[in-house]
């Protein structure tokens, strides 16, 4: 492989040198550079390197290729000539520092020294701290141990094909080669995200990572991203955001619908995993929930209501489908006209003309009630000088999805600003609207249907 083929691969790689901000979503962590001599030097030469031997050879990179040694697979693949793949690197820049001896500080955070940590930063620190260890069979353990979670990290960092960066940010989504052996996603890969824009040009992965800047060299404060949670630990994590939502879900017993965990085994036998292993969630804001009516708001947290609110978190949860996964399948418009999904028709002006269009109709864990999905992918050029911008446009029910598709352990996870009403979704395929223009005065007449909707079977 030449290294000109490798360049794009370096250039997406410095993605991951991060420093952190706020989000009004996640926190948005954006990305404040890329390494700068990637496209300068690197396309100019005609050395034939591995995506290993580019990292190896550059200081930037040398604490990240103390992690990767950890794992002989990893080196192997990374080290593979043959192998035409993406890979975001994290510079020295953006792991944390060890401490100085006696500040104790790096100490406190990090609490047993004999705990392994969970995030690339941490693990690389205590590789470090091995180093400076006699050898014992202890410290080859930690080294294999340490290694096995380095594996899974840096996984989820690679994607399994080439990805020049204007190529990149024409789909919405990626498989990356992290497959987890507990049946998330029914075995099939975790995905990143990548959204752009094009005045001012960004580039966003998985929603709350942003590039800001490229072809500069990388700034201090920093950090690498980690395989994502379950879709009821991420809006868990988000109070702000999903305080109604992840209240709602746990007081009416769905928790399992849209979580996974692990439990330990007791007596000797061996722990797993429960909960769903792929399932798509389109979760109302606390917004949605304080635009509702207050008698009707009152209702559904009360005991009274509470089989109504379970009824309509359900009609909000399409179970066994991760549907962001589907559409990274999609190679052109073909593959879109079969099964349940139907061409569709939406307003061009404005926009311009979609490069595919799809209505799709998703079965709810709420029995006899669908949703109605429409997604529409466009590509635009400005009359400047810039790259073009692929955007999406994701309606369910006829209202936004925004943001769409942020992936999960266990799916995708869809935000919407607006609590779906269940009466425009019963029926076995439903009529795809794309106004949506009267939701927000759908519940006003709730009095007349929804307590005796919800005593209904």
């Amino acid at each position: 492989m030449r290294l000109a083929n490798i360049a794009p691969l370096v250039f997406v790689a410095g993605a991951y040198a991060l420093p952190v901000v706020t989000l009004p979503w996640f926190g948005e962590v954006p990305l404040h550079g890329l390494v700068k001599s990637c496209w300068g030097y690197f396309q100019d030469s005609e050395v034939e390197r591995t995506v290993y031997q580019v990292l190896k050879e550059d200081n930037e990179y040398s604490r990240l290729v103390k992690a990767i040694d950890l794992s002989d697979r990893v080196v192997d693949l990374l080290d593979d000539p043959s192998k035409s793949l993406t890979f975001f690197a994290v510079p020295n820049s953006a792991l944390p520092r060890p401490g100085k001896p006696g500040d104790g500080g790096d100490d406190h955070d990090r609490g047993d020294s004999r705990d392994i940590a969970h995030d690339l930063g941490g693990l690389v620190l205590q590789a470090e701290e091995l180093d400076s260890l006699p050898e014992s069979r202890d410290k080859e353990k930690r080294k294999e141990r340490i290694g096995l979670i380095v594996r899974g990290i840096l996984a989820y960092h690679i994607l399994p094909e080439k990805y020049e960066s204007a190529d990149l940010v024409q789909n919405s989504t990626y498989a990356t080669n992290l497959t987890l052996k507990d049946g998330s996603m029914d075995y099939e890969p975790l995905r990143l995200s990548v959204l752009s824009t094009s005045i001012p040009p960004r580039l966003r992965i998985n929603t709350f990572v942003e590039v800001t800047k490229r072809d500069i060299q990388a700034q201090n404060d920093q950090s690498s991203l980690l395989p994502p949670p379950s879709i009821f630990q991420e809006t868990f994590l988000l109070p702000e955001v999903f305080s109604y939502f992840t209240t709602a879900i746990q007081r009416v017993g769905l928790t399992g619908d849209v979580d996974r965990w692990h439990f330990s085994g007791h007596d000797g036998t061996k722990g797993g995993f429960r909960g769903a292993t792929a399932t798509t969630v389109f979760a109302p804001t606390s917004g949605a929930f304080q635009r509702l009516p207050k008698k009707l708001r009152m209702f559904l947290f009360s005991p009274f209501g509470e089989k109504a609110l379970r009824k309509l978190l359900q009609y909000h949860i399409v179970p066994n489908f991760s549907f962001a996964q589907r559409l990274c399948a999609f190679d052109d418009v073909t593959k879109l006209h079969g099964g349940e999904m139907a061409p569709a028709h939406i307003p061009k002006p404005p926009l311009p003309h979609p490069l595919y269009e799809f209505n799709f109709t998703l079965p709810t864990l709420l029995e006899h009630h669908h949703l109605r999905v429409h997604v529409a992918h466009y590509k635009s050029k400005l009359p400047l000088p810039a790259p073009s911008r692929y955007f999406t446009r994701f309606k369910v029910n006829g209202r936004d999805v925004g943001p769409f598709d942020i992936p999960a352990r266990n799916g995708a996870l869809h935000v919407i600003t607006t609590l779906l009403n269940p009466r425009k979704g019963h029926g076995h395929h439903g009529r795809h609207e794309h106004d949506g223009t009267d939701e927000d005065n759908s519940w006003d007449d709730w009095e007349e249907w929804l307590p005796q909707w919800a005593m209904e079977n």
